[in-house]
């Protein structure tokens, strides 16, 4: 850190992680890792480091948190600094102001924002400088990410980065995780991560045990730490790791080392079946399942409608809008090999909705299902009667906990989504339908592997397929009617 001359010398970094953050020349950097070395501390000092460096009230800066209450640690630690590295700044108390003025006229700006709204009370501003404090506490990265439109300056060589701090655990863990590439199957510290339109960024980890002041100062609280009771919680603080599900459904259940697998080529002999959940404006999800000898499903083969922005970038729960023929062909496309290689699907099921006549894309004579038949794809509903969704949700967890469920590392979409979705708020033996769901609806009924009969079957006369009376389970090829 390079201080205005006659600053007189109050912090310094601590070498290892700190020093890297200050140093780090790529426009979006995150620091994150365990509690304690000193992220609150380093995210100022990524500001302070260019006041008085010339380039006055144009080094201009705003720091977020989610409440004014959350800035209030903010705001004292900024005190505790400022106040000794620069005599004269003066922070502005009231909330219209609630910001930092320093002698040479930079400013550092606190401020709240969650939503897209919230952008644009800033839209058009200029920021060289936007830091985010906690950015696993959003609970997704809109916000964070359209502010970064602000960071900018027409001043000839000015600074312009996005900082940001956080520990593995809260609300926005899995988009954190997933922007950085984090835990055990992203990539290592200070790898350069660029975007499509080639802007960059990195993260650099912290470990307490860097914070020699703070070990010295307080020596119990690596033992404050070590004794947290709630595992997860212990693992984000003390260890800093992301490989772990908080507040998930699955969360216990889940563990990637057992249940992601490096795909490996699927016997012939294997018992093959199919299933997708349907989606128009939200994502569609087709799996391919196999079963060995042993009783071991795979999910060894995924297809996933989910909409792309201008960048390239996936937009979570945000369908493409394909047509059922369009659909039918892109699964015909990854199927094109599979005579070759001697495998037959021996069922492919959907939910009952593909069968519904009533507002189906070709008139109200045709459904989805039909259109899907026609290009050679038989599908049958799944059983969706009393009881389904939690039945289905209940085989998923049993199949992960007594390790009879594998997913290929190539079902990319599977593993972003499956592990991180929430209990439903109002019944916790669901998931919240609300969430991005549709790889877990698929898995449950690839799973489960119980059908309906559709009233629509040719020379079929049954009754409505989500009834109890239509009914069928289908265990190895067999369909039995239920007890």
């Amino acid at each position: 850190m390079i201080l205005p001359p006659g600053t007189p010398i109050a912090w310094k970094p601590h070498p290892g992680s700190q020093t890297l953050f200050l140093a780090c020349p790529v426009f979006e950097c995150l620091y994150e890792g365990t509690r304690g070395p000193g992220k609150t501390d380093a995210l100022l000092m990524s500001f302070a480091q260019f006041v008085g460096r010339g380039f006055g009230p144009e080094w201009r800066g705003i720091l977020f948190r989610e409440t004014y209450k959350q800035l209030a640690d903010v705001v004292k630690k900024s005190k505790r600094w400022f106040r000794k590295f620069f005599p004269n700044a003066r922070f502005l108390e009231s909330h219209a102001d609630f910001k930092w003025i320093f002698p040479s006229g930079e400013e550092l700006l606190l401020r709240v924002g969650v939503t897209e709204d919230d952008y644009w009370d800033y839209h058009g501003h200029e920021y060289p400088w936007i830091g985010f404090e906690e950015l696993t506490n959003w609970r997704d990265l809109t916000f964070f990410e359209m502010m970064q439109s602000c960071c900018r300056s027409s001043v000839p060589g000015m600074p312009r980065m996005v900082r940001a701090t956080c520990n593995p655990y809260g609300r926005g863990h899995a988009a954190v995780k997933e922007r950085y590439k984090l835990g055990r199957a992203g990539v290592p510290p200070g790898t350069i991560i660029k975007d499509e339109s080639g802007r960059e960024r990195t993260y650099v980890h912290g470990d307490i045990r860097e914070n020699t002041t703070l070990l010295a100062n307080d020596p119990e609280y690596m033992a404050t730490l070590e004794g947290t009771k709630d595992p997860n919680r212990r693992k984000a603080w003390l260890f800093g790791d992301w490989d772990i599900h908080i507040g998930a459904f699955l969360e216990g259940a889940w563990d990637p080392e057992r249940h992601v697998v490096k795909p490996f080529p699927i016997p012939a002999h294997w018992k093959l079946w199919q299933a997708m959940d349907w989606g128009y404006a939200k994502p569609y999800a087709v799996g391919w399942f196999a079963k060995d000898p042993e009783g071991k499903t795979y999910l060894w083969r995924e297809l996933y409608g989910i909409a792309k922005d201008d960048r390239g970038r996936v937009q979570p729960n945000v369908g493409t809008k394909e047509t059922p023929d369009q659909v039918a062909k892109r699964i015909l496309a990854r199927e094109a090999h599979d005579e070759r290689l001697g495998y037959e699907i021996g069922l492919r099921l959907t939910g009952p909705d593909l069968f519904a006549r009533g507002g189906a894309q070709y008139g109200a004579q045709n459904t989805h299902a039909q259109t899907f038949r026609r290009a050679g794809l038989n599908f049958r509903p799944w059983w969706a009667g009393p009881g389904s969704r939690k039945a289905g949700a209940l085989l998923v967890k049993q199949a992960l906990e007594l390790d009879e469920l594998a997913i290929f590392s190539t079902c990319e979409h599977t593993i972003r989504t499956v592990p991180a979705l929430e209990p439903d708020p109002d019944d916790p033996d669901d998931v919240d339908t609300e969430a991005e769901d549709h790889c877990f609806d698929m898995l449950k009924a690839g799973l489960m592997r119980r059908t309906s009969t559709p009233a629509e079957a040719p020379g079929a006369d049954s009754p409505d397929p989500g009834s109890a009376a239509a009914a069928r389970v289908l265990e190895d090829g067999r369909h039995l009617v239920p007890r």
